[in-house]
């Protein structure tokens, strides 16, 4: 089989990825994907959830690499506990924006980023995410990112990683650096 027929065949399969864990790097990890599938042409949409108003550097990135689409939705705030309206309204809109380009097969790639924290905070419903993963196209590699992620998908992924802090600068009172954790 040649190397463009072994590709698409590939390509076609649409796996299931799985960034979890409470360590650093789970966006990162989910970016390297991105520009590895940007490089192979494929075109790779990101939505950012609770991550709207912050100034992300991979935002400014993604606008130089053709085919890399970042969206991001939320406030300008972290939420600890119980999300206000308008919190959960821009993860409602974050999700339809999800499964609109889902249905109009708008990418090879599509990267659910921070969604699992989404889910625990009730912001979006389990049974909404496990129907767009049973659901998915046939040739479309979806990847979901943060922490504590459901049972429930973890058992439907085909690759789960596991993110897990040893040590991190936060701990000794560094605040996050421009250009390095965001």
């Amino acid at each position: 089989m040649g190397c463009a027929r072994l590709a698409a065949v590939n390509r076609r399969q649409g796996l299931i990825h799985v960034y979890t864990g409470d360590g650093k790097g789970k966006t990162t990890a989910a970016l390297g994907l991105a520009l590895r599938a940007a490089g192979h042409g494929m075109k790779v949409c990101m939505i950012m959830f609770l991550k709207g108003r912050y100034l992300y550097g991979e935002r400014n990135s993604a606008k130089h690499i053709p085919g890399f689409q970042i969206e991001a939705y939320g406030q300008k705030h972290f939420i600890k506990s119980k999300p206000g309206r308008e919190d959960i309204e821009e993860a409602e809109e974050a999700f339809e924006r999800a499964i609109s380009k889902v249905k109009a097969g708008e990418c090879d790639i599509l990267i659910l980023d921070e969604l699992t924290h989404a889910i625990n905070l009730g912001m979006i419903r389990l049974d909404q995410v496990m129907e767009l993963i049973n659901g998915k196209p046939e040739g479309l590699e979806l990847v979901i990112t943060g922490r504590d992620c459901p049972p429930e998908i973890i058992e439907a992924a085909d690759y789960v990683t596991e993110f897990v802090e040893r040590k991190h600068p936060y701990r000794r009172g560094i605040k996050s650096r421009k250009g390095i954790e965001y």
